[in-house]
């Protein structure tokens, strides 16, 4: 089984740099019109890790209705002891690499599947699903987009998630996508994806709208 986890922000460390979408509802209706399409549109399990304390009660019948394959894991890095280093961290990466190592710790969908990917959680991308089909990914170290100097979606086999997704190695000395492509390049077995159509959406940290990934 191969679960996605969705990386969100609702509201924003005001310390954070590169970061453009700052306005909680806007992040909110971005969030959800991308949750309810990877909910309905596909099979995946789906882990939504939220780092602000944002709880989605707007998907509380989804929680419910998908309660097999869908978990909402929330807390406030900013409050949170193990995570207390991040509250003056500019780094908008290193608490992504925090949330995502949350998620796992507090899942049990990612403990249970072959093949995890991280998917920035404004984004989705219609033909993911049928595409992964056409390959069997516990044959693959890793996964990565098509151009690796972006960062809104990585992936690896269970077996490989301590390293792909280690805590700590991002600091305020790296951009994440620098990581992600450092890491997955010491693999052999890489599945690098074609390029994915997606719907005109919003990106987060600058004044773009992505219509690929």
């Amino acid at each position: 089984m191969t679960t996605i986890i969705l990386t969100s922000t609702v509201n924003v460390n005001p310390c954070k740099d590169w970061i453009f979408q700052r306005d909680s509802s806007l992040r909110i209706q971005t969030y959800l019109k991308s949750i309810l399409q990877w909910l309905t549109a596909t099979n995946f399990n789906i882990v939504l890790v939220e780092n602000s304390g944002y709880p989605f009660d707007e998907l509380n019948h989804e929680k419910q209705l998908y309660k097999d394959r869908f978990e909402v894991i929330t807390f406030n890095e900013l409050i949170l002891e193990d995570a207390l280093y991040l509250k003056t961290n500019n780094c908008k990466g290193s608490s992504e690499m925090f949330a995502i190592n949350y998620a796992y710790l507090h899942s049990n969908l990612i403990r249970s599947s072959i093949f995890i990917i991280k998917i920035t959680a404004r984004f989705f991308i219609p033909e993911l699903e049928s595409y992964l089909s056409l390959f069997t990914l516990n044959d693959y170290d890793c996964l990565t987009q098509e151009n690796r100097d972006r960062c809104e979606m990585v992936g690896c086999h269970f077996n490989h998630f301590s390293d792909i997704f280690n805590i700590h190695f991002v600091d305020n000395n790296y951009y994440v996508e620098e990581v992600w492509k450092f890491r997955t390049s010491n693999y052999k077995k890489v599945l690098v994806c074609k390029t994915f159509t997606i719907e005109e959406t919003q990106r987060g940290g600058v004044n773009e709208k992505y219509t690929t990934i």
